[in-house]
C-alpha cells in the first residue's frame, strides 16, 4: 500500500463471520476503549486497545461509516488499523425498528425489578440496542 495523502490508512472489521468492513484512503478512526474515546490516523503508534461496546466511525474524504461493535480489540500498526469484534454490524445493515423495539423491552424488564430477573443480561440487551441506534443515528 502506498503511504501517499491519497491512500492514508488501510482499515479492516472482522468479526466470527469474516470482514465486515474493509477499505484503504481511511483519514481516521475513532473508538471507544475502557478510558475513553480515542482517535487514530496516519502514522499512529502501534497500538492494541480492549473496545467497549461502542460505535466505531470511519471517517474517509467527506463520509462517515459507523459500525456498531460489541466488544473486541482495536489494533493499529503502520497505518493499517484492524478491529476485531465478536459481532459487528453496519450501520446500514441495522433494522431501527427492531432496536428500538429491543430497547423498550430491555427498559421494561430493568424497571420491573423483577425478584428472577438477570440484571446484568438485561443490561447488555439495552446496551447493545443503545450501540446499534447510536450507529444508525437514531438515538
Amino acid at each position: 500500500m502506498a503511504d501517499t495523502l491519497t491512500n492514508p490508512m488501510h482499515v479492516e472489521v472482522i468479526s466470527p463471520d469474516g470482514a465486515i468492513y474493509k477499505d484503504d484512503g481511511v483519514e481516521m478512526v475513532v473508538a471507544r476503549a475502557e478510558d475513553g474515546e480515542f482517535a487514530v490516523m496516519k502514522r499512529h503508534l502501534p497500538l492494541a486497545a480492549a473496545l467497549e461496546m461502542c460505535v466505531v466511525r470511519v471517517k474517509k474524504a467527506d463520509k462517515e461509516e459507523r459500525i456498531a461493535v460489541f466488544g473486541g480489540f482495536l489494533e493499529t500498526k503502520n497505518s493499517k488499523v484492524n478491529v476485531i469484534a465478536p459481532l459487528a454490524e453496519l450501520a446500514e445493515n441495522i433494522d431501527v425498528a427492531r432496536a428500538q423495539a429491543a430497547k423498550k423491552r430491555a427498559e421494561e424488564r430493568l424497571a420491573r425489578h423483577e425478584e428472577d430477573l438477570d440484571v446484568e443480561r438485561a443490561r447488555l440487551a439495552l446496551l447493545r440496542a443503545i450501540t446499534r441506534l447510536k450507529a444508525t443515528n437514531s438515538l
